[in-house]
């Protein structure tokens, strides 16, 4: 990993720096112990006035070889000194030190997440999944192996530029890496995190990430990019949740546009806005207050701007417009159509005091 690696070498001069000074010090401490037969303390305090140029004077009288040493200590101990200034100023000059700190931040952040959200790839798929994630509040720790993919992901201002300034209702991290490596995947903090994206390139790079996210954290929720069709079933059996074909969403897409292109214009409006409204699924836990409730005595019938579009049940099958006498079951997963902050007030007071 390249940002690994920047991170060994800064880590590596900064290290060098503090060795030589550690060991001209020593050197001359064990210099004055051995040529002139003082105690540590003479010795040491006689280093340090001589390494630091101050000048107040020979601790003891010196012999001859103890001013060889003492010239020999005054040379080196200044080649020492600038060589460490010279790292220390070329590390903060090219931005090292900033980056360094900043990465050491930022790695801080991703370990103390839950919940969110890793999207593996940077490429122009997953820029569209990285947008949307942002736009409805969502944290996002990236990861791709390039580093110029990334750089959007530095700041908040770039953050913005990329995505728009709706962005900043959501919260991007970046790692560079391997996302199929297990090391990776534990940096981006896989076993607190709600899903992955994997959104690499290639099928079998996909393919990795399906079978190592799934082995570091059997409950996180996986959808896959597959570009092959045939391949569908094999990330199914590796542990993916959903596989999702491009070309086939494409194709579906092209037909829609010539044959129903009023309600492909009216889902792109709701999309793009992002204040708009979203689809979205609300999962009632065990415990919820509103067990045995029917629609319209629960949040989901009183919740302002909230409209109850179907309850999805666990074979996959959905009941839609559902009756408002329905009552709330605890597991039940209802499509709602709302804004997201709306949404999320719902999901809220459906299960406040419960246990996802």
């Amino acid at each position: 990993m390249l940002a690994h690696a920047r991170g060994v070498e800064f880590r590596k001069r900064l290290r060098d720096t503090l060795l030589a000074v550690v060991l001209t010090f020593l050197t001359g401490v064990v210099g004055y112990e051995w040529i002139e037969g003082w105690g540590p303390l003479d010795s040491a305090y006689m280093t340090v006035i001589t390494l630091a140029t101050i000048g107040y004077g020979e601790t003891h009288p010196l012999s001859d070889a103890g001013r060889v040493f003492t010239i020999f200590l005054i040379f080196s101990g200044l080649s020492t000194f600038s060589y460490g200034a010279f790292t220390l100023t070329s590390l903060i000059a090219e931005g090292s030190l900033e980056r360094y700190l900043r990465r050491q931040r930022m790695d801080k952040t991703i370990a103390k997440l839950r919940d969110h959200f890793i999207v593996c790839g940077a490429g122009h798929i997953a820029l569209h999944t990285i947008g949307e994630l942002l736009r409805t509040g969502k944290r996002v720790v990236v990861i791709d192996k390039e580093a110029a993919s990334l750089e959007r992901f530095q700041t908040p201002e770039s953050v913005a530029a990329s995505f728009g300034k709706e962005a900043a209702a959501g919260q991007a991290y970046h790692i560079q890496g391997d996302a199929a490596a297990d090391k990776t995947l534990t940096e981006a903090n896989i076993r607190q995190a709600s899903g992955i994206f994997c959104v690499l390139p290639e099928d079998k790079d996909n393919l990795f990430v399906v079978l190592s996210a799934r082995g570091l954290n059997p409950g996180v929720r996986i959808v896959a990019k597959c570009a092959e069709d045939q391949s569908a079933e094999k990330f199914t059996r590796a542990g993916a949740d959903v596989v999702v074909s491009p070309n086939r969403i494409g194709g579906l897409r092209l037909a829609s546009e010539m044959l129903r292109p009023t309600v492909v214009s009216f889902l792109d409006v709701m999309v793009r806005d992002p204040q708009g409204y979203r689809f979205e699924d609300v999962l009632v836990a065990e415990g919820s207050p509103c067990l045995g409730k029917s629609i319209r005595e629960s949040p989901l019938g009183t919740t302002a701007g909230i409209r109850v579009v179907a309850l999805a049940t666990r074979d996959k099958e959905y009941c839609y417009n559902p009756a408002e006498e329905t009552e709330l079951r605890a597991g039940q997963r209802w499509v709602v159509l709302g804004r997201s902050a709306e949404v999320e007030r719902l999901r809220q007071a459906v299960n406040r005091g419960a246990q996802e």
